[in-house]
């Protein structure tokens, strides 16, 4: 006969379960005990990586006893207390037979398997699985083998495992079960015993393994058409085995519509391959139900070579289905999450990020974020949901809670689950730290990092909720992301406030009197990371009455424009003492600039005033047109022909503008961070701006005291610019003219950015 295809030996992909073909082979044909736990820990982990394979056999004998009949890989010594030991003893081995499950050490495990921890030699048997050997209600022994590294037993692993103990129950029984003794007459004292039984086949065997495992089989003729299902199968499709009808379009009638070429390509993939396997989705007969299941099949080839039928395997996966898409949908959002996090520069921001975006995903309703203060203390730092007199309580909480023993495992870095009201009074243990009303359960995560305890996170939920074991270790994973993200944002903010402070030292904190004038100045840095800003300003009255007005904005954003910021505004004031004009004094500060070690340039705009007059003078070196708000409440540019930016060239000259400044008019200096927008001509930035001023220069909207309309037209110019967080920092001066103003010093408010909390 022909044969098909070579067969592909590749190691099973553990993640999606199967066993060593070759493996179970050798375990059906084992010798004696010693072969048969051979056999089972290769079928189990065949991985070349493993170098040590651990695992004990137990083998059930009169009079309620477990005899261990072989072990491979544990210390003779270790094991001498349990060679032999009752069947009603509290060991794992035992345990298993009587309840007829299997026991894990491992605490996260899948299809209803217990987590136990085991009574066993601590070493080097520390996490393993103990597996009961079956014979229909009669226990022929126990296996203990070591699940490395404390793996996570996902389904496909469990049924694994499940197929291993089934198939070497009835192997054992073979070897031992017509020699050993057996309970015979002793008094049935309810421990586990041995009944006679006929040895059975190879394919006895491997039938009875895979219907404790729950795998269906079918058998295809592709000459007649006709298909097999055994019973498993046609129930895993939801059909009564007396109803199916062997037809193949029943099965394709049952496949999910969207999963119907992919069945089809792997259908004719197959002849040419000689195999196929693939997970599709099928809809059961009798409860319309969705169910995953995964095809394993072979080619079965005629005497010429040509495909003649397919034999193959099913299994329902539809829990290791959902648990992948609820891993990878963890993924997804830890991803997510990370990436929010990665976006959020301050302390602040983190916090919003967590309350807008983390928090309704997690199904809570409240949320507080407490933080480590530079005098060491925990404090509130920012919360969620919770009235202002309730946030005053959460800040009191962490200050009388910090000490509390009962809070232990939070410093500790263990996060705590309570699920109910009554579970946080009992795991609390303080009176004065009970939940307020209509709070129900919470998830406390401790923010630890690599210098500490940084904090806690507590999400809290207004009904009780039972955390799932992935719901915890999302959330410990949570607070992971959360701890270093704050961290870094701490980190950021206190570098911001010092670069900040930096900056504001090289700006006037106050301008000088300038009688005549209403002077008005705002400042915003920019929100562009570390970086600050070369804007300046300053107000420069001249003997003669007049007033010298500056502004302007050195290239980049970073300490160095800073830097050169502050030394040419030095210099400029330098030389405006000296008497030198306005054009005059440009020029000068373009050759300083083009003589410092840097390649920065500069704009700069020079408007100065006579307030006895509304005389007006304005030069202007690449900045933007100034604006003029009219008495009348009309608003334009004032347009100011200009030369090159400073320090491009050294003797570049600027030509001066001429105008005037009516009594009551509004001269509006600015830096480019007030209109320019990505994707926004600025042309139609400036147009909009001026249409700002208009609207607040209309009629009846002046205010009497002086400077009152002028301070909150400033923060209508500048609110726009700022909320919309474009980063470019933004510099604004107003100068009215009023011939009762000026007769005290100006002081300029601090930038609006807030200080970095504790």
């Amino acid at each position: 006969m022909a044969a098909g295809p070579e067969e592909d030996h590749r190691a099973p992909d553990r993640d999606r379960g199967g066993l060593d073909a070759e493996a179970v082979g050798r375990l059906l044909g084992s010798p004696d005990p010693e072969a048969l736990l051979a056999a089972v820990l290769e079928a189990a982990d065949p991985g070349p990586q493993r170098t040590a394979r651990i695992g004990v056999l137990y083998h059930c004998e009169g009079e309620g006893l477990l005899r261990m009949v072989a072990q491979r890989g544990v210390a003779e010594e270790l094991l001498e207390p349990f060679r032999v030991i009752s069947a009603e003893a509290e060991l794992p081995a035992a345990r298993v037979v009587r309840d007829r499950e299997p026991l894990y050490t491992v605490p996260e495990v899948r299809d209803g398997a217990k987590a136990a921890a085991g009574a066993m030699p601590a070493s080097p048997l520390a996490e393993y699985v103990a597996l009961p050997l079956l014979l229909g209600s009669h226990g022929v022994g126990s296996m203990l083998l070591d699940l490395p590294g404390g793996e996570l037993v996902e389904p496909a692993r469990h049924r694994d495992l499940l197929t291993l103990a089934a198939l070497g129950a009835h192997r054992l029984d073979q070897l031992l079960g017509a020699g050993r003794g057996r309970a015979g007459g002793a008094p049935d004292t309810g421990a586990p015993r041995m009944v006679p039984t006929q040895a059975p086949d190879r394919a006895t065997l491997l039938e009875m393994a895979m219907a404790s495992a729950g795998i269906g089989s079918f058998d295809w003729d592709l000459v007649s058409g006709r298909l097999v299902w055994d019973e498993r199968l046609c129930r895993m499709f939801g059909i009564a085995p007396q109803d199916f009808d062997h037809r193949i379009e029943t099965l394709f009638d049952a496949v999910h519509p969207e999963d119907r070429e992919t069945l089809d390509q792997a259908l004719t993939e197959s002849l040419q391959t000689g195999r196929f396997t693939v997970r599709h989705r099928i809809r059961r007969r009798d409860d319309r139900a969705v169910r995953w299941i995964e095809v394993e099949s072979r080619v079965v080839y005629g005497s010429g070579g040509q495909a003649r039928g397919m034999i193959g395997v099913c299994r329902d996966v539809t829990d290791e289905q959902n648990q992948d898409e609820e891993r990878l949908a963890r993924k997804d959002f830890v991803l997510a999450i990370t990436r929010a996090f990665t976006g959020a520069a301050t302390a602040e921001d983190i916090v919003a990020t967590m309350a807008d975006t983390v928090l309704p995903a997690l199904g809570g309703q409240r949320m507080a974020i407490f933080l480590r203060a530079p005098d060491g203390q925990i404090r509130l730092f920012g919360s969620r949901g919770f009235a202002p007199e309730h946030r005053e309580r959460l800040d009191w909480i962490s200050r009388i809670g910090a000490d509390n023993p009962y809070l232990a495992p939070l410093r500790e870095g263990e996060p705590m689950f309570l699920s109910s009201r009554e579970e946080f009074l009992e795991r609390i243990g303080d009176p004065r730290l009970e939940p307020l009303p209509g709070l129900h359960s919470w998830a406390i995560l401790p923010l630890s990092t690599a210098d500490g305890l940084l904090g806690v996170c507590a999400i809290v939920y207004h009904r009780p909720h039972v955390f799932s074991p992935d719901e915890q270790v999302l959330g410990a994973g949570l607070a992971g992301i959360l701890a270093q993200s704050l961290a870094r944002a701490r980190l950021f903010d206190e570098r911001r406030a010092h670069l900040t402070e930096l900056q504001q030292m090289m700006l006037p904190r106050r301008l000088p009197p300038l009688p005549g004038l209403e002077v008005l100045v705002r400042y915003r840095p920019g929100s562009r990371g570390l970086e600050v800003g070369g804007d300046w300003y300053d107000a420069l009255p001249q003997p003669d009455g007049r007033v010298t007005l500056v502004i302007g904005d050195v290239q980049g954003h970073n300490a160095r424009a800073a830097g050169v910021m502050g030394q040419l505004r030095i210099a400029m004031r330098m030389q405006a003492e000296d008497g030198r004009g306005r054009a005059e004094l440009m020029s000068r500060a373009g050759l300083t600039l083009y003589r410092m070690d840097t390649d920065l340039f500069a704009t700069c705009c020079i408007a100065e005033i006579c307030p006895a007059s509304g005389a007006l003078h304005v030069v202007r070196a690449g900045h933007p047109h100034p604006l003029l708000l009219q008495p009348d409440g009309s608003a334009a540019p004032l347009e100011v022909p200009g030369g090159m930016p400073l320090g491009i060239f050294p003797d570049e000259t600027y030509p001066v503008t001429e105008a005037t400044l009516a009594e009551g008019a509004v001269l509006l200096l600015y830096t480019d961070g007030l209109v320019e927008r990505p994707g926004v001509d600025h042309d139609e930035a400036v147009a909009a701006l001026c249409e700002r001023l208009t609207h607040w220069g209309g009629p009846g909207t002046a205010d009497p005291a002086p400077g009152t309309d002028l301070d909150r037209l400033a923060e209508q110019v500048i609110n726009p610019a700022v909320s919309a967080s474009f980063g470019d920092d933004v510099a604004v001066l107003l100068v009215r003219r009023n011939p009762a103003a000026g007769a005290a010093p100006v002081d300029t408010p601090p930038p609006s950015r807030a200080a970095p909390r504790p």
